[in-house]
């Protein structure tokens, strides 16, 4: 399946950053504001210096990818960090499971990563984009001193704002 940036990330008139962002404070100071999201709910961050960050949302990991968004832009585009960035092969994968996206929406983890969720199809669904950094940022917050297998037996999660 060929797929294109339409696929692979979220229009931009979907969400408000504030709200997006809110349970996320605990990893980004205000500076950071949002550039782009993906289809699989991972955030592309500016800070206040114009770099560009990656948030990957399953695993609470903030990485720089490039030193501005020009730069960023150009590479999205190469094949290698399309596939590591956008994870297109799951994108792929989903679709042709028969998934889609509706307006403001995501594919978020039914069970998270951090709480023993597995990578594949099958653990994800098209999720608000609210409820999706609201409820991933609430529980990387609470399990993030853990060491990794710590098994946990659980969380608490503050539904969002309707």
């Amino acid at each position: 399946m060929r797929l294109t940036w339409t696929e692979l990330t979220v229009p931009a008139n979907n969400y408000s950053q504030a709200d997006l962002l809110s349970e996320w404070r605990w990893l980004l100071d205000t500076s950071y504001q949002i550039v782009l999201v993906s289809s699989l709910g991972d955030l592309f961050l500016a800070d206040a210096a114009g770099r560009i960050h990656w948030l990957d949302a399953g695993a609470a990991r903030l990485t720089e990818v490039a030193a501005s968004l020009d730069e960023f832009q150009q590479l999205r585009q190469q094949p290698v960090h399309a596939t590591e960035w956008f994870a297109t092969q799951m994108v792929g994968d989903l679709l042709q499971s028969g998934l889609r996206l509706a307006r403001g929406q995501c594919f978020s983890y039914k069970v998270p990563p951090m709480l023993g969720g597995a990578w594949e199809a099958a653990n994800f669904e098209p999720t608000d984009l609210s409820v999706h950094f609201s409820i991933l940022g609430q529980v990387c917050r609470q399990v993030r001193d853990l060491p990794e297998g710590t098994p946990v037996s659980s969380v608490k999660v503050v539904p969002p704002a309707a």
